[in-house]
């Protein structure tokens, strides 16, 4: 008897890596009273390697958050006190907020926790290192390659 799959699995999701490309990820902890979603930037946080989500401009980068393979989860976050997977270097599953298009700079919406290609402003920051990997519509899941590059501080104007 053939095999057969399906054809309506996602290529990839948020916070899952889109493919096999050169990758790099850290680990640290939630140290925040708030989850942190999947696919979304990471800041250092009050004590040693631990992290909170990027929540202003000019904030040292440390990556994009991944999706734990290993450890249960209760929605599609780390709560307070998880281990938190984060991407320095790689392709990576992102929630847009906008229509986007291969190769723009990817900017992070401060405001809802999606991606845009927008311009910068108060409330949307650029990322150092980040683009669109493929075109993507508003509310899907979109591809952001990134890179961190040294210094990382997220830019608004």
């Amino acid at each position: 008897m053939p095999m057969t799959f399906s054809t309506t699995i996602a290529a990839y999701a948020v916070g899952r890596r889109a493919n096999m490309e050169e990758w790099n990820t850290i680990t640290r902890t939630n140290s925040g009273a708030t989850a942190i979603p999947f696919g979304v930037p990471v800041v250092p946080g009050s004590g040693a390697h631990t992290c909170v989500i990027l929540t202003a401009t000019a904030q040292n980068i440390l990556g994009i958050t991944e999706a734990s393979a290993v450890q249960p989860h209760v929605g599609d976050n780390h709560a307070q006190y998880e281990n938190v997977p984060i991407c320095e270097s790689g392709v990576i599953g992102v929630l847009l907020g906008a229509d986007v298009t291969e190769g723009a700079q990817a900017r992070f919406n401060l405001a809802n926790s999606t991606w845009t290609a927008a311009a910068q402003s108060a409330t949307v920051a650029t990322i150092p290192g980040a683009q669109f990997a493929e075109a993507g519509t508003n509310g899907s899941v979109g591809v952001v390659r990134y890179r961190r590059p040294v210094p990382s501080l997220s830019v608004a104007s």
